[in-house]
């Protein structure tokens, strides 16, 4: 993840551990709005299985 990315997006809420979490948080607009947005434990963990999912498409396109 560049670090221009990086500087670009807000910081990410405390939740977002994961690393696929912290890469959609920079990269993705609508699910770092999605994020801001939960407040359920639920709907946090599946974003954050969203961004796992969303990371290793994206990590197979790129190869």
């Amino acid at each position: 993840m560049g670090d221009r990315l990086r500087l670009e997006a807000p910081k990410a809420p405390r939740w977002i551990t994961t690393e696929a979490g912290q890469w959609a948080w920079v990269v993705d607009e609508e699910w770092r709005h999605s994020a801001s947005q939960a407040m359920n434990v639920d709907v946090r963990r599946q974003l954050l299985e969203k961004a796992e999912d969303m990371r290793r498409h994206g990590a197979m396109t790129l190869v």
